[in-house]
């Protein structure tokens, strides 16, 4: 597609997504809590796994991630679909045990082999526990990015079947299409998106009351990713990390983080603009003078505030690696 045709593409998505958000009345997702801490929700990792059915034979499915240095811990979001002819992941979960879990869970709903999994995320806690799928399935097929392909190059299952900008998998009753709409969090993000019944996995492309994790993010990218991924105007939006409700909050809390996207790379830019050194995560006074705003209390903040940090510096600086 045209940069031009994209770019139009991308406005509209975002004014698709302000309007749906405006128009939105649910009180719910107002009323919970601001963070993708399970503690802010009185769960506690005995509550996990768990998993919900959004459509017929789809669900979203939730592991735990690990604890950051404050013992804050999030779920991590995986997709099941049942096709009649094989089971599709997206996005495992971070550890062989968890994974070995979730598929004794998917036993559970069904007797058909996982076929496929997409790598929609390249970072280790949604691609650890992979080799389970592969203890259990040796003929399972794994599918990512040509960027995720590099990245996992060492790992004993890297994606075999890449898809550069979108591949259509038609498996028993499912039409699932992987698409690569632009770099975001990983570099290397894939989507999945189920157009029959208006399912869109984003993975770590959405990361719900989460604090934008940057680590290997291209930040001005990201938004624009967003956009283009609202344009496909869905009824579910399901994120790579955070919790799960209706289909209308799930909505207006992807606007939510693409706001905390604007916001932190704005931040930054004021650091940087004032003169705050921040050479590393490691090596981030900027970190100490920053003003967090609403985002303050977002999951993970203390510990993804001073990457994100460096990484927006990078990006001013014209230094992001091209992959």
């Amino acid at each position: 597609m045209k940069r031009a045709s994209m770019l139009a593409l991308a406005c509209l998505g975002w004014a698709m997504l302000l309007s749906h958000a405006a128009s939105s009345a649910e009180p719910s997702g107002v009323d919970s809590p601001h963070s993708a801490d399970i503690s802010k929700r009185n769960l506690t990792p005995k509550d996990f796994p768990r998993w919900q059915q959004l459509e017929r034979n789809v669900y979203a499915y939730e592991g735990l991630h690990s604890p950051d240095k404050q013992g804050v811990i999030v779920n991590t979001v995986s997709l099941i679909v049942v096709t009649g002819d094989g089971v599709v992941v997206i996005d495992g979960q971070g550890d062989v045990p968890q994974t070995r879990l979730m598929i004794e869970n998917i036993k559970k709903l069904t007797d058909e082999p996982i076929k496929y999994v997409v790598i929609a995320s390249d970072h280790i806690d949604h691609v650890g526990g992979n080799a389970a799928f592969k203890e259990a399935y040796p003929n399972v097929v794994f599918i990512g990015s040509p960027v995720s392909q590099r990245r996992l190059a060492k790992d004993p299952n890297p994606p075999t079947m890449l898809v550069s900008e979108q591949r259509s998998l038609r498996l028993g009753a499912a039409q699932i299409e992987i698409l690569n709409l632009g770099r975001a969090h990983t570099g290397g993000d894939l989507v999945a998106w189920m157009p029959q019944i208006g399912v869109l996995f984003l993975g770590e492309i959405y990361l719900r009351d989460v604090f934008p994790a940057m680590r290997s993010a291209y930040p001005t990218e990201w938004l624009a990713t967003i956009r283009k991924a609202v344009y496909l105007n869905p009824t579910w939006y399901i994120p790579g990390h955070g919790f799960i409700d209706d289909p209308a909050i799930m909505r207006r809390e992807l606007d939510e983080a693409r706001q905390a996207l604007v916001y932190v790379i704005g931040e930054a830019k004021r650091l940087k603009e004032a003169g705050y050194a921040c050479e590393s995560a490691a090596n981030c006074p900027a970190a100490e003078h920053a003003n967090w705003g609403p985002y303050a209390n977002f999951a993970l903040r203390s510990s993804q505030a001073p990457l994100a940090i460096a990484r927006v510096y990078l990006e001013l600086d014209g230094k992001l690696p091209e992959t």
